[in-house]
């Protein structure tokens, strides 16, 4: 594998594990540089507005967003390559995209990944297609770019909440020698994680991985829906 670096631009901490986990681990494995960057913080969706300034909620967010750097770096991720947000959870569509986008630009500019992953388009969250579509404006094909490959992820509680757009990976990473990694980066998000059979459980993130192995003939995967590549 050539010299890479990813980049992963989320909408909420706990999505990057839950979307390419396992990818992230096995990229940083490989000595390639990987830096995560999240659009929002992942509490106040449960919470009314008049409610976010609360100690509690705040202590929350803190929490969220602390837990994140410990989930990555479980995957061999610094934490000055994590990149945390104060913006409202489930509410980035009252945020401009042109903000969300040259965010993202930022990214890309310096640190000029070879490999961008983002949410798919079709999520059931609001906060992940707009993550999405910020990232293509972003990521738009401008000579010189650093790009070579976007790739869409998916996110369980999330992804398979939208049944008439199931999420249709076109490419896999076998992430046989990392999935116990992305479960132990996931158990640092304590307070997301459920018991089976909810989407965000152990059992039901490695039956995601197991399905996804099979269609590449492999133990473990995670898929991803190609948006764009170059010279693969």
């Amino acid at each position: 594998m050539s010299a890479e670096r990813i980049l992963v631009a989320a909408a909420h901490p706990d999505d990057e594990v839950l979307g390419c986990g396992g990818t992230i681990a096995k990229y940083r494995k490989a000595g390639h540089d990987v830096r995560v960057v999240f659009l929002a913080e992942g509490i106040t969706a449960r919470y009314n507005p008049d409610q976010f300034d609360l100690p509690d909620v705040k202590a929350k967010i803190e929490r969220r967003n602390a837990n994140s750097k410990r989930a990555l770096a479980i995957l061999g991720v610094d934490s000055k390559n994590v990149f945390t947000s104060l913006r409202p959870c489930c509410r980035l569509d009252q945020v401009p995209i042109i903000e969300l986008a040259k965010e993202i630009e930022r990214h890309l500019g310096d640190f000029k990944p070879t490999r961008l992953f983002t949410h798919a388009t079709g999520d059931a969250n609001i906060d992940h297609g707009i993550v999405h579509r910020a990232a293509l404006i972003a990521a738009r094909p401008l000579a010189n770019s650093s790009l070579r490959a976007i790739y869409a992820f998916e996110v369980l509680s999330s992804s398979e909440w939208n049944p008439l757009q199931p999420f249709a990976p076109t490419a896999f990473h076998d992430i046989t020698g990392f999935i116990d990694a992305k479960v132990s980066a996931l158990a640092a998000y304590e307070d997301e994680m459920r018991a089976a059979p909810h989407p965000r459980s152990p059992d039901v993130v490695r039956a995601l991985a197991t399905y996804r192995g099979a269609q590449m003939g492999a133990a473990f995967a995670e898929g991803f829906a190609l948006v764009r590549g170059i010279d693969l």
